[in-house]
Formats: C-alpha cells, sequence, structure tokens
C-alpha cells in the first residue's frame, strides 16, 4: 500500500534524493565553461544556447510529463526520469563538439523538467495530509541542488577535469534509483473519474492561470538574473566582477529560507496565499528599481531582488493545495511550469535583445518592474479561495 510506513519512508528518500537532482545540470556547467574551452571552441553563441537549454527543456519537459505519467504510472516515468539525467550528463562529460555538450545537456534537463512536474504528483500521492511539510523539504532541497551544482564545479575540475566534473552528476543521480526501484512496485496510473474525464482544459481556470503567472515571475526573475545580474551590475552600477559574482550568490542564497517558510506558512494558513504575492511583487519591484536608480547600498536592492521569487515555492505548494485530486496535481503542475519556463525564456532572449539595441541595461530594468507588478494581479484571483478542480467542472 502506498501510505505504508515502509513505502512512505521510500517515497521521502527518492523524493529528497531526485529534488537534490534536479539543478545540478542547470548551475554545475558555466563555471567550467573556461575549462571546456580550453579543449573544445565554444563560440559565444553557443554559449548563450547553453544558458538557454535549462528554461527550454523545463517548459518542453511540462508537455512531455502529462500523458506518459496517465498512462504508465509516476513511479515509472521518475525513473525514466533519474536515467535521463544520468545518460545528458555523461554524454556532456563525453562530448567532443558544443553540439554533443548541447545535446547532453538538453536530455539531462528535460529528465529534470520532467522531475518538475511530477514531484508534486509524488507528494501528493504518499504525503496527501503532510503537503506543506514536505513540499518545504523537496523545494528547498532543490535550490541546494544549484547550490551544490556550482560549489563542486570548479573545484573537481580543478582536480580531475572537466569531463569528471559534469560526470559526477551521473553518479550522483544513480543514488535516487535506490529508494526508486522498490517503489515501482506501488507504480499505477492516478485514477480518473467520470467527472474528471469531463472537465474543461485545465488553461480555462482562473486560478490555474493565476499559479502558472506566479510561478512566471519567478523564472523571469530567476533565469533573468543567473543569465545577467553579473553582466548588468558590472555595466550599469560599476561594481567589480568580484562584486557582481557575490552579489549574485546572494541572490540565489534568498531563495532557501522562504522554501522552508513558505509552503508551510501557505498550508497552515490558507488567507496567508495571496499575501505572499503581493509581498513577492513588492519586494521584487522594490529590487528592479533600487538597482535601475543606482541607490546607496546596492546588496539591499539586490535582496529585495532575491526575495522576488518568495513566489516560487508558493506555486509550487498550490499544484496541491488547490487541486482535489492527483490528476488535478499533475496537470496544474503541467500547465503551470510550461507557462513559467516558456515565459522566462522568452524574457531572457528580450533582455539581451534590449540591451544590445539600447546600450544601457534601463529598459531590461523596467522591463523586471512591469513583470513583478503584474504578477500581484494573481493574488487577486488567489484571494478568491477557489480550486482548480472546481472551476474545470464541465
Amino acid at each position: 500500500m502506498p501510505n505504508s510506513t515502509a513505502n512512505r519512508l521510500l517515497a521521502l528518500a527518492a523524493i529528497a534524493l531526485l529534488a537534490l537532482n534536479l539543478r545540478t545540470a542547470v548551475s554545475s556547467l558555466s563555471p567550467v565553461v573556461g575549462f571546456i574551452q580550453q579543449e573544445i571552441p565554444l563560440p559565444v553563441i553557443a554559449i548563450g544556447f547553453l544558458g538557454l537549454a535549462a528554461p527550454l527543456a523545463f517548459a518542453f519537459a511540462s508537455s512531455l510529463s502529462t500523458k506518459p505519467a496517465k498512462r504508465f504510472g509516476v513511479e515509472l516515468m521518475l525513473l525514466v526520469t533519474v536515467l535521463a539525467i544520468v545518460v545528458g550528463n555523461l554524454i556532456r562529460a563525453l562530448a567532443f563538439d558544443a553540439g554533443s555538450l548541447f545535446a547532453g545537456s538538453m536530455l539531462s534537463l528535460l529528465g529534470m523538467g520532467i522531475g518538475n512536474v511530477l514531484l508534486p504528483v509524488m507528494v501528493r500521492r504518499y504525503f496527501p495530509t503532510q503537503i506543506g511539510a514536505i513540499s518545504a523539504v523537496y523545494i528547498t532541497l532543490t535550490s541546494v541542488s544549484a547550490t551544490i551544482g556550482s560549489l563542486f564545479a570548479v573545484p573537481v575540475a580543478d582536480a580531475a577535469g572537466w569531463r569528471f566534473s559534469l560526470g559526477q552528476w551521473a553518479l550522483f543521480a544513480c543514488l535516487a534509483l535506490i529508494p526508486l526501484i522498490p517503489l515501482l512496485r506501488n507504480n499505477r496510473p492516478p485514477d480518473e473519474t467520470i467527472a474528471e474525464r469531463a472537465r474543461l482544459p485545465v488553461w480555462k481556470s482562473p486560478t490555474a492561470i493565476a499559479i502558472g503567472a506566479i510561478q512566471g515571475m519567478t523564472a523571469v526573475f530567476g533565469y533573468v538574473s543567473f543569465a545577467w545580474l553579473p553582466l548588468l551590475l558590472v555595466e550599469h552600477t560599476g561594481a567589480s566582477e568580484l562584486a557582481a559574482g557575490n552579489l549574485l550568490a546572494l541572490f540565489a542564497i534568498m531563495g532557501l529560507p522562504v522554501s522552508l517558510m513558505v509552503p508551510i506558512l501557505a498550508s497552515k494558513y490558507p488567507a496567508t496565499q495571496s499575501w505572499i504575492v503581493f509581498f513577492s511583487a513588492t519586494v521584487g519591484a522594490l529590487g528592479a528599481l533600487g538597482i535601475l536608480f543606482q541607490a546607496p547600498m546596492l546588496w539591499i536592492w539586490v535582496v529585495l531582488l532575491g526575495l522576488g521569487p518568495t513566489m516560487f515555492p508558493l506555486a509550487l505548494t498550490l499544484f496541491n493545495l488547490r487541486s482535489r485530486s492527483q490528476q488535478t496535481v499533475l496537470a496544474v503542475s503541467s500547465f503551470g511550469q510550461g507557462l513559467s519556463y516558456s515565459l522566462a525564456t522568452i524574457v531572457v532572449v528580450v533582455v539581451g535583445i534590449l540591451r544590445e539595441m539600447t546600450g544601457n541595461w534601463q529598459a531590461a530594468l523596467w522591463l523586471m518592474f512591469a513583470v513583478a507588478i503584474a504578477s500581484s494581479l494573481a493574488g487577486v484571483q488567489l484571494a478568491k479561495k477557489r480550486f482548480v478542480d472546481d472551476e474545470l467542472t464541465a
């Protein structure tokens, strides 16, 4: 039985180990690009495509997740996810040109993107009464995954070369197979009732759109910042390259405390959900304005910018909190993540175009401000306290 103690312990281990593998491919490549260039020519455009690979793959993965999970079961699809991460990282480690490096990155990132969609379903399946606490655990570990990817990249490349630095994450991903394989005995497609088969498409739910919008804001802030923030701070504020790198690390660290607090807060006190959105939109907008106008104490505005994606753990928790069944969790997770990562991909490119067209970063920062303000509209919808299932009933 999925709710037995043994199954729950295995599921918790699988969720934790999968979460620790959901960002390693994102953060482990860029720190070792210099090492790779000594062996493989990487034009600037190739490095740009590698930077776009994550949101592209995550957006595409959302459309690949729903039907296979409905047909073959979540546990089996998560096994496929881990194998994709393993094989993709091995291809990256054995890459002989920019094309094979990109192909390996896309495969591992597609696996991670499918994991993004399916982990909320695992939480609902095995821990239906502990959604806030378990969501806090896996969302925090996802943030840790990004940190360890970048933290170990250069030291391992110095000691053993860039190929081992990239390939080590294939070995690390194999650990997730240990609890996942025994869970295959529980594998079955989520139950679908006659009422669920009669529902409207998920994109016709205002609440599902609101959840996708708030995740979209966080994806935009996150991927734009990781792609452009150091260069933006150097060119716009005069910060040194060292200071800009440290400020990017400060931006990333701000996600850890909110990953622990927000899911539990949103689960125990539903009235706070809309206020978390308003807080996130406000601080994100203030951070963009502070950097735009080069206000004193730059680190404060970077902290506010980093607190803007407070909505990220909220969105992942709302997949469960605003759904009444596993089928709905799967549908909303797929829809929300597809929408958010597609939006992030577009905005990352637009920001680069704006920089080239204007020669400065003012238009890009105004765009970030506008995205933050617009996301507050999602808080208005969440305040209505509606469930996606109820809105989709035909």
